[in-house]
């Protein structure tokens, strides 16, 4: 029956016919195709990521280029906002010399091209907080405390109140930014300090140290709970 209906259709019908089919699939294809590409970069880009974190030291200009190369791959052939690709082409420029000084010229433009793909990921994403601390992180590096800055720690705390995994972060940001901040913004960066230590003490104790270093364990050892500083052994009488 279905031979005899195909038979029947004259020869614009069926033009019509397969001319719909491809209006339908050829989107479909390139869809997938671009999909393709976007995840081979990434993961291109992750790789590198991934390797530079286990061994916690700045990566090869070489080996930069290429991560950055793969990174904007990923992004340019991102079907969608590409909020994910976006983010993770920041956090490969900030490894551009990462150990250098904060405010450091050298690593300057790379650290403004992080907060421009950061900016980016956001407007696609607004509701994930680990891509506003990273913006603040950058924002950091590169001394710049403006209003951007302590939106982006305040948008960061108020998206994830309970997330160990980004209050250990604005701990630290607030440590080192420490004289830029308001007293409530103090306030905020020892509560995060002490979530940090309530739920997860191995990664609180390089905050402690963190804040050994800027001469802040007096400031510390008052704000948080007494309790909690006893059980961890912090705050003790040498």
């Amino acid at each position: 029956m279905s031979q005899s209906r195909t038979s029947a259709l004259s020869p614009r019908a069926l033009k019509l016919l397969v001319g719909s089919v491809l209006v339908l699939v050829i989107p479909l294809v390139y869809l997938g195709f671009t999909t393709l590409m976007a995840g081979i970069a990434g993961h291109q880009a992750q790789l590198f990521l991934e390797d530079w974190e286990r061994k916690g030291e700045d990566p090869s200009d070489k080996a930069w280029q290429f991560a950055v190369n793969a990174a904007q791959r990923s992004l340019e052939w991102s079907p969608g906002a590409g909020a994910l690709h976006a983010d993770r082409l920041g956090r490969i420029y900030e490894w551009y010399r990462v150990s250098t000084p904060l405010g450091d010229r050298e690593a300057e433009p790379a650290r403004h091209l992080a907060v421009a793909a950061y900016r980016r990921s956001i407007e696609a994403r607004p509701l994930w907080p680990f891509t506003r601390v990273q913006l603040a992180y950058a924002k950091l590096r590169l001394l710049a405390f403006d209003d951007e800055f302590h939106h982006q720690l305040a948008e960061a705390r108020r998206l994830a109140p309970g997330r160990v995994r980004i209050h250990g972060p604005l701990a630290e940001i607030g440590i080192i930014a420490w004289p830029q901040l308001s007293a409530e913004q103090k306030l905020e960066t020892w509560q995060s300090l002490e979530l940090v230590l309530r739920y997860d003490p191995r990664r609180a104790q390089p905050l402690y140290s963190l804040a050994e270093q800027a001469g802040l364990t007096d400031s510390l050892c008052t704000s948080l709970d007494p309790e909690l500083l006893k059980q961890r052994k912090w705050c003790t009488p040498q």
